[in-house]
């Protein structure tokens, strides 16, 4: 009966911990106003796709990024596509809504100079392409959601970094050199991992609940409330990037079938090998989009 009380009084202090660490977070990142925008038109089915054009080539940036994407091997298209308005029209609303979630995340990466931004953006981009490939595989109904999941999937990391920067630098030294892993790492120095601080912060953004489930469960994905086969995709995704070796954490030796998240899914080991495959040539192909 103590074990029992204590550990609901450590979850419940570990919740009002997390709570106190947003509430203060004055570096807990804002959606860029023109991001924001051009969110907002996506969701809307009465904006028209002439004003989100317009909305999007006021960025300079995420007009480049979605140029890059619609002209990548993802699409293999027989023409340069040279112009927004095209791009737009190529890549249609879902994808279109995918990059600009993706330039959010790009922007809190790129402030994050210390974490090793190579290798968190590596991981990030990684997980994103494994996502989309198993998500494809299973028949998932948005294959972009997915892919935007995995992209985001850590975005807890760096609002830690940034706003408890000294214990975090020993966190990221010790995964770095093999000892442990993030999450459970987090959770021993904080009460909470940057799964939880990722879905807060998807929150913060108006994204999709099924986007913030995914981002907050994706170390837990059969214990997610509503979403459970995209959290799973999500999970599995990281643990195939994780077993190539891409980012922080390393381990080659992972047997992926055995996951949970690969048996929910229904991934045998000749699927999965066939994942990481496709996923490695995928990276290979897109290096230049991150």
């Amino acid at each position: 009966m103590q074990s029992t009380m204590t550990r609901v009084r450590n979850e419940q202090d570990s919740s009002v911990n997390l709570a106190a660490l947003i509430t203060k977070m004055k570096d807990l990142p804002p959606m860029p106003v023109v991001v924001m925008r051009a969110m907002e038109m996506c969701l809307d089915p009465n904006a028209s796709i002439r004003n989100l054009q317009l909305v999007i080539s006021q960025d300079q940036a995420l007009s480049a990024k979605i140029l890059r994407i619609v002209n990548s091997a993802m699409y293999s298209l027989r023409r340069e596509v040279s112009t927004v308005s095209h791009a737009v029209a190529v890549l249609g609303l879902e994808t279109v809504k995918s990059v600009i979630m993706a330039a959010s995340v790009d922007g809190v990466l790129r402030n994050a100079k210390d974490l090793g931004t190579k290798l968190m953006s590596d991981h990030s981009w990684g997980t994103a392409i494994a996502a989309r490939a198993v998500a494809r595989r299973v028949r998932y109904e948005n294959v972009e959601e997915a892919m935007i999941c995995g992209l985001m999937h850590d975005i807890g990391k760096p609002v830690l970094l940034q706003n408890l920067h000294p214990q975090y630098c020993e966190i990221i030294s010790g995964v770095y050199g093999g000892h442990g892993n993030f999450h459970q790492s987090e959770l021993l120095a904080f009460g909470f991992s940057h799964a939880h601080v990722g879905a807060m912060l998807a929150r913060k953004w108006n994204f999709p609940q099924q986007l913030a489930e995914a981002v907050g469960y994706h170390h837990s994905p059969l214990t997610a409330p509503s979403f459970r086969q995209l959290s799973c995709i999500v999970n599995l995704a990281d643990l195939m990037t994780i077993s190539m070796g891409i980012g922080f954490e390393k381990n080659k030796d992972l047997a992926l079938e055995k996951q949970p998240s690969a048996e929910f899914l229904k991934l045998n080991q000749a699927a999965l090998a066939g994942l990481i495959t496709e996923t490695k040539l995928t990276i290979k192909a897109t290096a230049n989009l991150k």
